[in-house]
């Protein structure tokens, strides 16, 4: 494989990929060299520093038409799984487009942004971290030849009702939701109950409950999480975020605001003025 054959397969590609091309196929040793080589498409014009060791060929000298921002995420850092909203819009679920993608990572990294897009690095839940849980419900797909890791459908359903600031708030997180056609619920139990965050478990209840009947929603699934909710009742939204009065769902300890169980951001029905 030539560096124009690397590059042609590597539209997105980490310096560490590029040093260890080299030093396989080229017999290249000296780091000197290596950064040389990469340095001249770099002046060149055909690739471009995203941020450090981040790099992207230029769509001129690409068969891509464009610099694809999911495989920049995907890359960001060597560890890095794109999330929250990040995947729902990958997945095609999200009410919303965004100009900012999320990335998991497992330390502080410093966000950055590329051509009007916004990355945001987002450190692994530290229960995960801790147990050595990090990719668990984390799968590996096809990106323009390159693989990328994302959360799983059912890991972000968890993960969008922990974190709803990281995915839009909760109008967007549950627009999103309903566009879910098939789901695994016994993934989604199995999942929320290693994040072991017991407000978190309640949502995934209260949300599950939630969801429409064609999606066969396994009562016996959704009741293993009873027992590992909190024992006082616990605010969805923070009192001040709760826009009126809240409803306490006495099943899932938690007060729920009027605006999300009435679906306040939804046109009347016309049928019924």
């Amino acid at each position: 494989m030539t560096i124009k054959a690397f590059l042609k397969a590597h539209p997105v590609f980490r310096y560490e990929a590029f040093s260890a091309y080299m030093r396989e196929q080229e017999g290249a040793a000296r780091e000197a060299s290596i950064r040389q080589r990469l340095n001249y498409y770099h002046k060149t014009g055909k690739v471009s520093q995203i941020r450090r060791s981040l790099y992207a060929v230029n769509p001129e000298f690409s068969v891509a038409p464009a610099i694809d921002p999911y495989l920049i995420a995907a890359y960001a850092t060597p560890e890095a799984i794109l999330a929250y909203h990040t995947a729902l819009e990958f997945y095609g679920l999200a009410y919303t487009t965004f100009t900012e993608l999320v990335f998991l990572v497992n330390a502080q990294a410093r966000d950055f942004a590329f051509q009007g897009t916004h990355y945001r690095p987002v450190v692994q839940p530290k229960t995960l971290i801790d147990q050595q849980q990090t990719t668990y419900e984390v799968d590996t797909v096809e990106r323009q030849g390159l693989p990328i890791r994302i959360t799983s459908l059912e890991r972000t359903f968890v993960d969008v009702l922990d974190r709803s600031d990281l995915a839009g708030g909760w109008e967007e997180v549950i627009r999103s939701l309903d566009h879910i056609v098939n789901i695994n619920i016994k993934h989604v139990v199995d999942y929320a109950l290693l994040l072991n965050k017991p407000v978190t478990i309640a949502k995934v209840g209260y949300f599950l409950e939630q969801l429409p009947d064609y999606l066969k929603i396994e009562k016996r699934q959704v009741n293993r999480l009873l027992t590992h909710i909190p024992q006082q009742p616990y605010y969805l939204e923070p009192k001040e975020k709760g826009q009126g009065k809240g409803k306490y769902v006495a099943k899932w300890q938690l007060i729920v605001p009027e605006i999300i169980i009435q679906r306040g951001w939804e046109e009347p029905d016309s049928d019924a003025l």
